[in-house]
């Protein structure tokens, strides 16, 4: 067996742990689980869920046409919010790169080179790895004690704001330092030629969008866990931090369709001395049926959009 074979092997080895942990904790906690409110506050807490998950797509799109702008790619706002509302769904395909392909796909229907496509994809994983370690980290840093007692003084609100802003465009000097230091890898990345390095402008929109993003999910958990199941504990901030964690391990972890299963069992890790391990279990299905639902509802929006363009 191959190093890449063995690779694949303990990824799908580890992605059917986790699916097994969280089964077996939601079998075993199914009685703590908060019951569910579904009064107006309920109610509007599941809409607001499946709309801001569309709307952090759509999001997507608007920095994806950023990103192709930057190489010379005029394409129209709305063509690029469809391509990305269309092919998003395709990470719940196996592998996990479905979206990717779909993207490449439908982007050389609109003209758009599969290098380019290719190389903005590249550029977005930087970026969501960069800015999701970067949330990561407070996480660790701010709820874990052990990690806390050894740090000189408390991280404020300053520190938060400058930690923000350089991850945001720690990806640029990245990519700088990639194309300089290693330019037969960078060549081999980007398709023959140098990983394209995005203008600084762009650079901060993308990483704008997606730190914008990741708050959006993090105020969709928040309204979950106060108006759906009655959950107070928690405040924005941590429930941001440890979901943007348990999003990154779903989103490394190849094999992991959309990082089902891997992600909820991260919350449950993760979430269970915040909230209580009944209300992680619920948040973690809530969370993955309001993700389902708003990609399924961006997808049929990109569809039918495609009748009148």
């Amino acid at each position: 067996m191959t190093p890449r074979q063995l690779f694949k092997w303990a990824s799908y080895a580890l992605v059917a742990l986790a699916f097994y942990f969280f089964l077996s904790e939601l079998s075993k906690r199914l009685a703590e689980i908060p019951p569910i409110h579904w009064d107006a506050w309920g109610v509007a807490a599941a809409v607001l869920s499946v709309a801001g998950v569309a709307l952090t797509i759509a999001l997507n799109g608007v920095m994806w046409r950023a990103l192709l702008k930057d190489q010379g790619v005029d394409l129209a706002p709305s063509k690029a919010k469809q391509i990305i509302a269309i092919s998003q769904f395709g990470k719940y395909l196996p592998g996990n790169v479905g979206h990717f392909a779909g993207r490449a796909a439908l982007g050389h229907a609109a003209g758009i080179p599969y290098t380019v496509t290719l190389g903005t994809i590249l550029i977005e994983t930087l970026w969501n790895l960069a800015v999701g370690t970067g949330f990561a980290a407070v996480a660790l840093l701010l709820y874990s004690d052990s990690l806390r007692s050894l740090m000189p003084h408390a991280i404020g609100q300053l520190e938060l704001g400058l930690l923000t802003v350089s991850l945001t465009i720690l990806p640029w000097f990245g990519i700088v330092t990639l194309n300089r230091l290693f330019p037969a890898l960078s060549r081999r990345l980007g398709g023959g030629k140098p990983v394209a390095t995005p203008s600084l402008r762009t650079s901060l929109i993308v990483g704008a969008i997606v730190v914008v993003g990741f708050l959006i999910l993090g105020g969709i958990l928040k309204l979950q866990a106060l108006w759906l199941f009655g959950v107070e504990s928690g405040d924005f901030l941590t429930l941001t931090c440890l979901f943007v964690a348990s999003w990154l391990v779903g989103y490394v972890i190849p094999g992991a369709p959309g990082g089902v299963g891997v992600r909820e069992a991260m919350m449950v890790l993760l979430f269970t001395p915040v909230v209580g391990a009944g209300a992680a279990v619920g948040l973690g299905v809530s969370m993955r049926l309001a993700t389902m639902l708003g990609d399924s509802v961006a997808f049929l929006l990109g569809l039918s959009s495609r009748k009148y363009r």
